[in-house]
Order: structure tokens, then sequence, then C-alpha cells
């Protein structure tokens, strides 16, 4: 297709859609103008007389037990609001809504504990356990890729290990020094 297919095909499509809207919303043929006094035109359409319609009585019946089953069981969109419970002993009545209402006070938030030496311990304790944990696991993948013969992978292996080991022997010294200090400061209390 080349472009000029391309663009005559929409704007013959546009063409037909704008004579469609002007022949719909454009007036054709002469209009009556009213004086500028004159009340406009009323226009009454002929109704066929209503003639009362007969119902069994039977039939009335089932429908008026219809309509008040209906009406029971929330049927109408007024009745679906909300489930009406007796209020029992002991119960708490809840407060209309309010369409604007005040602000609410929170609650208090709790200051923070202390991160004392001994709780400063702890965490570095699990945080060593868990270097210690994935040191572990680095050893193994780089033994397996030692003995898969992936060179490169097992040269990353074994630098990502180096690392752990330094970051694992700060963690002992750091764990060794806070120990002293959280004996000092049960010792103290």
């Amino acid at each position: 297709m080349n472009n000029r297919s391309r663009f005559l095909l929409p704007l013959g499509a546009a063409l037909v859609l704008g004579a469609a809207l002007m022949l719909r919303f454009v007036p054709t043929g002469p209009q009556a103008v009213a004086p500028a006094g004159a009340p406009p035109p009323v226009t009454v359409s002929p109704r066929a007389p209503s003639a009362p319609i007969s119902i069994p009585a039977d039939a009335r019946a089932r429908l008026a037990e219809k309509v008040k089953s209906t009406h029971g069981a929330g049927g109408t969109s007024e009745g679906r609001g909300a489930t009406v419970v007796p209020i029992g002993p002991g119960d708490v009545v809840p407060e209309p809504e309010v369409a604007n209402p005040l602000p609410q006070q929170n609650d208090s938030i709790e200051p923070e504990k202390p991160q004392t030496a001994e709780w400063k311990h702890g965490k570095l304790v699990r945080i060593t356990e868990l270097r210690t944990r994935d040191l572990e696991r680095l050893e193994v993948e780089r033994a397996e890729a030692e003995a898969s013969g992936n060179k490169e992978e097992a040269r990353r292996l074994a630098v990502q290990l180096s690392r752990h080991r330094a970051r694992l022997e700060e963690l002992h010294k750091q764990t060794a020094a806070l120990a002293g200090q959280a004996s000092q400061e049960q010792a103290d209390r």
C-alpha cells in the first residue's frame, strides 16, 4: 500500500461521517418562525381512553403477598441499607455518623526502647551466625564450580569468600568488644 491510499481511506471515512452528522443536525426545508410575543405552538397527541382492567381476586392476593414478601426481605433499594438487630444487655449503641466529624485523637506512640550494649551484642551474634552460614554455602558452591571445571565462577566465588571472611573477622572483634560492655551493663544493674 502506498502513502496515498493510507491517507485517502481515513479522509474518505471522515467525509462520510461529517456528511451523516450534517444531515442529522442541520435542519432541511423551510421552518415557520413564530412572532416574538406569541407562545410556542403546543401539539397534543391523541390518547386512547384507558379502561379499567379487571384482575381476579386470587391474582390480586398473590400479587399483594409477593409485594409484602419483597418489602419484608429488603427487596427495595431503601430496605437494603442495613440489617436491624435488637439491642441486647451490655451492647454499646454506636453513635450516628456525622458529615464532618472532629479529628480523632491517635494513641500515643511508645518510645523506642534504648539500644543497650546487650541488645547490640545479641544483634551482632545473630548477624555473625548468618554470615557464617553464607560463608559455608559459598565454600560448597566454589568447590562444586572447581569440580565442574568452571574456572570463572570459581574465581568469582573465591573473591566473594575473601570478602565474607574479612567481614566475619570484623564482626567477631565487634562481638567480643560488645560482650564485655554487655556484661559490664548487667553488673551495673
